[in-house]
């Protein structure tokens, strides 16, 4: 989990009174400077429902098999001072159906990475709490299963399931003060147990790695942020490739802050976000031709890949009119329609902290807002045939 996407969580509020209506749009303004027009951006997106009355819906997972899970949160007492609980449902036809919650998870709602599934009997989350900080759950449409890593110093950010028996993940060794070396970790999971990979790290270093894409066994990245000490000026962005046979730094250009995102599609192509810098690989080069500069966007905090279509979700350090989700054309980004639709003129989307492609080509979107000093969440999808 990165920083950004960690300062994008929930801060105060209400309970449903933070959720934040989304209703039907028309395409967003087009955005300027390197920005394309918006005419081809059409589409309407529909509001996904809370599933009951006292939860709301942080992140929308669609799965492989077309089933969907939410995960979120909700008050015991209603009341935000009674603390906040992470919840999970499938989507059982037109309504809801809950998941029990699994022991130990953490209260990480947000954000793709924490999540995988390929089916209603295969869902894979991680987390923990202060007493069991490394924590691995499988949903085998049951029940839960304990399936964290025998090596208690690994920490997993990230993870994704190729299929039951073959599931990826990345974090790192947890820091400690007696312990200040700290290894980027890439984990294997064969339907028995974790291989746990550890890279090479300089003694008081430290790697990180909070963002994957799997390809296929012989192609698979991992980034996140090495530094050669325990000053932040040591740090800087860090891509790793594993082709089947060993893992191997891919050099990024020289400045690249932490790497926050990462797609990469069959054609060859890796795209890389670090803060508002986005990197595309070709022909084994990167260009930043790409990057969204914009002044109210602080990162790009989510991409993802739609039936062959490259979207980015913006996080923003202030109000702004942004539609915060944009779509690649293959020359320059086009703004899509806003996911969210504000009550007031003072309502705008702050994070989306959630983007996901169902495999019927729908689009998934969660965040949060803004409206003085309080903020909302949205979640809402974009069908499939209106994402093009």
């Amino acid at each position: 989990m990165t920083l950004d996407k960690l300062t994008a969580r929930r801060a105060g509020g209400g309970t449903l009174l933070r959720r934040a209506a989304v209703a039907l749009t028309g395409a967003g303004a087009a955005l300027g400077l390197a920005m394309a027009p918006a005419s081809a951006a059409t589409g309407t997106w529909e509001p996904v429902a809370d599933p009951d009355s006292t939860s709301w819906v942080d992140a929308v997972l669609p799965a492989a098999d077309g089933t969907v899970f939410a995960r979120g949160g909700y008050y015991p007492q209603g009341d935000p001072g009674s603390g906040e609980f992470s919840t999970y449902w499938q989507r059982d036809g037109a309504s809801w159906k809950k998941i029990p919650t699994p022991k130990n998870q953490a209260l990480d709602t947000t954000g793709d990475d924490l999540w995988t599934a390929t089916s209603a009997k295969d869902l894979w989350v991680v987390g923990g709490m202060a007493a069991t900080p490394t924590m691995a759950n499988h949903w085998n449409g049951t029940a839960w299963q304990d399936r964290s890593p025998a090596d208690k110093t690994v920490k997993f950010n990230a993870l994704k399931a190729v299929a039951p028996n073959d599931v990826w993940a990345v974090g790192e060794t947890q820091w400690r003060t007696d312990r200040p070396t700290q290894q980027g970790v890439i984990g294997r999971w064969n339907g028995t147990s974790w291989k746990i990979t550890k890279l090479p790290q300089a003694t008081n270093g430290r790697t990180s790695l909070g963002a994957l894409q799997v390809l296929s066994a012989n192609d698979v990245w991992a980034a996140g942020q090495t530094c050669t000490g325990q000053d932040t000026k040591t740090c800087r962005g860090y891509v790793t490739h594993f082709d089947g046979t060993a893992w191997k730094e891919v050099a990024l250009p020289q400045g690249t802050k932490e790497v926050n995102e990462l797609a990469a599609s069959p054609s060859g192509e890796v795209w890389a976000a670090a803060g508002t810098t986005v990197l595309r690989r070709t022909g084994g080069t990167w260009d930043t031709s790409a990057s969204v500069n914009l002044p109210t966007v602080h990162s790009v905090s989510e991409l993802t890949w739609v039936k062959g279509t490259l979207y980015a979700g913006l996080g923003q350090n202030q109000p702004s009119k942004q539609t915060g989700v944009l779509r690649w054309t293959g020359s320059a980004w086009e703004s899509v329609a806003s996911p969210f639709t504000a009550k007031n003129e003072w309502e705008t989307i702050a994070t989306v902290t959630s983007l996901t492609g169902g495999p019927d080509g729908s689009l998934y979107a969660t965040g949060t807002t803004h409206a003085f000093f309080s903020t909302g969440q949205f979640a809402s999808r974009l069908p499939a045939g209106t994402t093009r």
